[in-house]
This record gives structure tokens, sequence and C-alpha cells, in this order.
């Protein structure tokens, strides 16, 4: 008997070892710990959790890249994507797991006229300090059949919807690094110096939230009506660069 649970215990670690194939990046990857633990991350590493994706030529689909981390581990992560099929992109382009973030978005497109078959992607994670991490990514792009859904102008419409959104959230992460460079500038300046970084702080964080609620707007406004509120987005992020300029 515990011969058979053995197996069915190394045939599932088996299993999921291979639907992740990879390796740890951070500082821990390179200066290992003595010891490391039988489940779970190594203590200051990561790694990345990637899906395998099927995409239709002429389709755009948005995918999340996850984080698992390991204790101590809180950089931020920029990803990069290699290997992708001829015709097929992916946005944006400076994709970035924050350091509170459980994952990133990314939408994937194919051309009309994308490689068809099976492919295998290279998804790199680099922190801000430490070695890479690297994981594999299944894509299977197949022929777009005349009068399929992914045709129609609605499906068309909600991924221009998707791609603007997640440009836009990727935009509102940046800006609140900005924002918190900025607060920590006020709290360490004294005399005038402070008083004035104080009052662009406010004003900042003021904008931030307009532009946060611009972005729920966008989200519930949907694929077929998002083209009215997005002159409104524009402006609110407008208003926000100009207090970073």
């Amino acid at each position: 008997m515990k011969n058979f649970f053995a197996a069915i215990l190394f045939g599932a670690l088996t299993i999921l070892i291979g639907c992740n194939k990879g390796t740890s990046g951070g500082p821990g990857a390179t200066t290992p710990p003595s010891k490391t633990p039988v489940v779970g991350q190594t203590e200051d590493t990561f790694s990345l959790v990637v899906p395998s994706t099927k995409l239709n030529q002429g389709e755009a689909k948005i995918i999340s890249v996850a984080i698992k981390r390991g204790k101590n581990f809180s950089e931020d992560v920029s990803l990069k994507l290699a290997g992708l099929p001829a015709g097929v992109t992916f946005d944006p382009a400076s994709a970035l797991i924050k350091h509170g973030d459980a994952d990133a978005k990314i939408t994937l497109k194919a051309a009309t006229d994308a490689a068809l078959g099976d492919f295998t992607v290279e998804v790199t994670g680099h922190p801000t300090k430490g070695a890479d991490a690297v994981a594999e990514m299944k894509i299977s792009v197949a022929k777009q059949e005349p009068g399929s859904a992914v045709n129609t102008a609605a499906d068309a419409a909600k991924a221009k919807w998707d791609e603007y959104t997640a440009a836009m959230q990727t935009q509102l992460e940046q800006f609140k690094v900005k924002y918190a460079e900025l607060a920590d500038r006020a709290a360490k300046a004294e005399g005038q110096a402070k008083a004035d970084l104080d009052v662009k702080v406010a004003e900042a964080k003021a904008k931030l939230d307009a532009a946060a609620l611009k972005i729920e707007e966008l989200k519930s406004a949907g694929a077929d009506r998002w083209e009215k509120v997005k002159e409104g987005v524009a402006n609110a992020f407008d208003d926000l660069k100009k207090i970073f300029e």
C-alpha cells in the first residue's frame, strides 16, 4: 500500500514539474541558503507561473503571468517574451510585476497571417536585483475560419478595449511608483522645500485618484461603449503627467 501511494505521489509531482518548466531567480538563486524547503519557494527567490495559450489568427487574448515569491523576496520583476511565433506580438512591451502584485496582465495578439502551429515561448522575469527567472509558455496558433466568432466586429472592439485598458492600467502603476518617490522626497525635505513638495504631493494624490476612477469607469464601460469614455481617461492621464514633468 505504501508503494502504491508513493507511486501516485511521484507521478503527481512529475506532472506538476513538467507543467511548469523553468528556473528560479532573485538574490537567493545565486547565493542559495544552506537549507532549501521541501515545499514552496526558496527564501529570497521567485519563479514565474505562465499559462498555455491558444490563439486564432486575428485574435487578441489577455493572459496572466503570475509570480511565486519566497520569503524576503519583494522586488519588482520586469517581463520579457522571446521566441514568439511570427505575427504574434505582446503588449505592454515593458510589462512589470510590482513588489505588491501577484501577477501581470499581458495581451497577446495574432495577426491574420500569423504562423500556425505549436510553439514554446521563453518568458524571462528580471528582478531589480539578483538572477533572472525563466519559464516556458506553450502557444498554439490556429487558422482563422471564415465566419468564426473572432471575426465579428464585437470581438474586434473587445480586443481593442482590452488592449487599451491594460495599457492604461500599466501607466497608472508607473505613476504610483513616481508618486511614492515624490512622497518620499517630501518626507525627507525641510523648510520651504518641504512645504512646496507637500503641496505637490497633495496635488499628485488627487490627480492619481482621479485617474484611477477613470480606469474603473473604462473597465465598467465594456467593449461596446468604452470609446465614449476614452477621451476622459486620456485627459485624466495628461493632467497626471504634468505633475511629474
